[in-house]
């Protein structure tokens, strides 16, 4: 079933044929983020014609040595496997690239043989310059969403393909990645943003959870989504001064689109919340705080986590081992026994700060719920906690 009317399908054909021979582009015939991706391709001497030469950028295991591929890959994994599990498929494939468009993870099933999405591995490069317009390449260019169907495509050979992608912000409102579903055939695209979308947010706490030298804070104008990827975040130093701010932290904020935000303080941002309101704000509680703003609007401030240091942070380094420890004071090394009771014992600890508390308790330790209660069960396996 074709994804357009016969008519446009036919339409792109020959404009590809006759851009590709130096005419310009008729307009409105495609978004203009397209338009302009057509154009970059162009450029780069990528013919319609031609196959797609995907180009091995990186071998798949050294694609995480570098620090920035390897917080974006922790951020990205689970997402990746929860969108796999509601829209996989044999001719389906999910997967995350980096700014240079290099594939970090990518989801696809093993009994898939189709010559376009096979190749579509961890180390490869999804480039303008490789294989023509593809979504990614449009939302590592634009910083925007992008969808591409069939002829929209500049290269012929991806006539048949759907593909999907959203930006991955990083924590100072940079595009870090794009979380992308490419396959042969036709799927809601409105569907599929909304979860890619959700999925993008959840990536983002996850990468502000790495951030370990800092208070954590989420802020919401509704406190019922503060537990939600719905949340913005903050990540503050112990002296109040802000560290980074989500995207949508900033929105609510009124800070920056993009760039550092450590000429702002928390007392600059919540200047009309009460004096107690602001010396409570890097103070571990139960409870969100309700501050008022100048507008007239109110937010709710819940503090997540302390700075993680010692026990906390080692337990949370265990869960997360690809993100780089803190250096440590020159001593006998615990043997790897030593070491998981050591670690146990903070993810009991914790759980105990925070009064059984599940989901806080993740969020202190920056760990999703299935791996806290994957780590619970060891601990009572080991006896160290209740059965």
């Amino acid at each position: 079933m074709s994804m357009f009317p016969v008519m446009q399908q036919q339409q792109l054909d020959v404009a590809r044929t006759r851009f590709a021979q130096g005419e310009p582009l008729p307009e409105a015939l495609l978004p203009d983020g397209l338009a302009r991706s057509w154009e970059r391709s162009r450029r780069a001497g990528v013919q319609p014609w031609q196959a797609p030469q995907y180009d091995i950028a990186q071998r798949p295991h050294n694609v995480r040595e570098q620090p920035d591929d390897r917080r974006l890959y922790q951020s990205v994994h689970e997402e990746i496997e929860q969108l796999w599990s509601a829209f996989g498929g044999p001719a389906w494939t999910i997967f995350c690239a980096n700014p240079q468009g290099v594939i970090v993870h990518a989801r696809h099933s093993p009994s898939c043989d189709d010559a376009v999405l096979r190749p579509i591995v961890t180390g490869r490069r999804m480039a303008e310059r490789d294989i023509g317009t593809t979504a990614p390449s449009c939302v590592l260019s634009d910083g925007c969403e992008a969808t591409v169907q069939g002829n929209q495509h500049y290269l012929r050979a991806f006539a048949q393909i759907f593909c999907l992608s959203v930006p991955l912000w990083g924590t100072e409102g940079q595009v870090i990645g794009a979380l992308d579903i490419t396959g042969r055939g036709q799927r809601d695209a409105g569907l599929l943003q909304e979860h890619f979308r959700q999925a993008a947010l959840s990536a983002e706490h996850r990468l502000f959870a790495t951030l370990r030298h800092c208070h954590l804070l989420a802020v919401q104008h509704d406190p019922r989504w503060l537990a939600t990827p719905l949340a913005g975040m903050l990540a503050v130093d112990e002296d109040g001064g802000l560290r980074a701010a989500s995207r949508v932290a900033r929105r609510m904020l009124g800070l920056p689109v993009q760039g550092a935000v450590s000429t702002w303080t928390l007392e600059q941002l919540f200047e009309d919340a009460l004096p107690a309101q602001q010396r409570r704000l890097l103070q571990p509680a139960h409870h969100a705080q309700r501050l008022a703003r100048a507008d007239g609007s109110h937010l709710w401030v819940q503090h997540l986590r302390a700075p993680l240091r010692g026990v906390a942070a080692a337990a949370r380094l265990q869960a997360h081992p690809g993100v780089p420890a803190p250096a440590r004071a020159v001593g006998p090394a615990p043997g790897d026994g030593d070491l998981q009771e050591h670690t146990l014992r903070a993810i009991v600890q914790a759980l105990g700060e925070r009064d059984g508390n599940i989901a806080a308790t993740a969020r202190q330790l920056g760990i999703s719920r299935t791996t806290l209660y994957a780590k619970l069960r060891r601990a009572r396996d080991a006896g160290l906690l209740p059965g």
